[in-house]
């Protein structure tokens, strides 16, 4: 039997393996996010050993900060939020090629001092010129950082080195502003050196969403509309405001969280297998496949609605007959048909009589 995750998609590239010579830029290293998830996660991948020998960390904000106050700022965080025990020989180990640049996102003298920063590095650490940059910064500030790696030459790739680009939600606030936020981007990077993250949803219990609905014997066959009521997804945090005030103050709360997170782990947790089919489906099975999922379903012959007499008088009998149910009509709760809150009745249509006594003829 193959070992390999039938769920996985064949172009996710993430493994366990030891990165290349590289290094990582944070812009924003001073942000609530980068405090308590990036910088913490860069240390626990270290601790693995999934990072080159030679690794490089450059933090670049407005604090009048130097190199030494950047490390202290780092191991503060790893010691508080790191997944992993902390181990002295590896932080001396990635201290070495921490660094820090103060500036503003529209100083041109602050991103030169980046690039003289970076070809540093090369020598020092032997990064080999494969740098990252993290853009941990609000949603506005995207297209003048991309615009100052593009005009310092920062985002140039040369001599088999890369570059890419990793952009936190949101991205853009509707659909025109993310338009024109992505051929920005696109003028400086091309599509597969931007990798665009949503931390919420790199969790774990978020991507075992579609695993626990589809490999669980017990709720495969009930997690459908026919037996779920309703979804409530409950989004609790113990934590105040704290330094995000200047982010929710441009964006608001409810931006990233309910049409990022939320609206993507409902999705998740609705996939139908129609939509979770392998790629060898073929392009027509395909579209049968939306197509049907899409459409409201027929209610199944063999539903039969609440009883539903009438008083009727035929030709040939004089004694009342019970009314021949209606096709068109399924059977739904009883609390609903009194309602008239029925999905799949008339909103026109008249609350169904009561129920009479069949009599019978002397």
């Amino acid at each position: 039997m193959s070992s390999s995750n039938p769920l996985r998609d064949p172009a996710d590239r993430r493994l366990p393996r030891i990165a290349g010579p590289s290094g990582l830029v944070i812009f924003g290293v001073t942000g609530d996010l980068s405090r308590k998830k990036l910088m913490p996660a860069v240390y626990d991948l270290a601790n693995r050993g999934l990072l080159p020998p030679g690794f490089s960390l450059v933090g670049f904000a407005r604090r009048d900060w130097e190199h030494e106050d950047f490390a202290q700022v780092v191991h503060d965080a790893v010691k508080e939020h790191s997944r992993t025990p902390f181990r002295e020989e590896v932080w001396q180990q990635l201290i070495q090629g921490m660094r820090f640049v103060q500036g503003t996102f529209d100083d041109d003298d602050a991103f030169e001092r980046l690039r003289g920063t970076i070809e540093e590095l090369d020598k020092a650490q032997g990064t080999g010129g494969n740098f990252a940059f993290y853009l941990s910064v609000p949603p506005r500030s995207f297209p003048v950082v991309i615009q100052q790696l593009k005009k310092h030459s920062l985002a140039d790739q040369s001599s088999g080195s890369w570059r890419r680009a990793v952009i936190e939600k949101p991205f853009g606030h509707d659909l025109k502003s993310a338009e024109e936020l992505n051929a920005i981007v696109h003028e400086v990077f091309a599509p597969d050196q931007v990798f665009r993250i949503d931390h919420y949803l790199g969790k774990e219990t978020v991507q075992n969403i579609l695993a626990l609905r589809f490999a669980n014997t017990m709720f495969e066959p009930i997690w459908n509309r026919s037996y779920v009521d309703h979804v409530q997804i409950t989004m609790a945090e113990d934590i105040g405001i704290g330094g995000r005030a200047g982010y929710y103050d441009g964006i608001g709360r409810p931006t990233p969280t309910r049409r990022s997170g939320s609206g993507s782990t409902t999705a998740a947790g609705r996939a139908s297998p129609s939509t979770c089919a392998p790629a060898s489906v073929s392009a027509a099975g395909s579209r049968r496949s939306r197509s049907s999922s899409s459409a409201p379903r027929t209610p199944p012959s063999t539903r039969r609605p609440p009883r539903n007499w009438a008083r009727t008088r035929s030709s040939s009998a004089s004694s009342p007959t019970r009314a021949s149910p209606s096709a068109s009509a399924p059977r739904c709760r009883a609390r609903r048909w009194r309602s008239g809150t029925c999905p799949w009745t008339s909103p026109t249509a008249s609350p169904s009589p009561s129920p009479a006594r069949r009599r019978t003829s002397a």
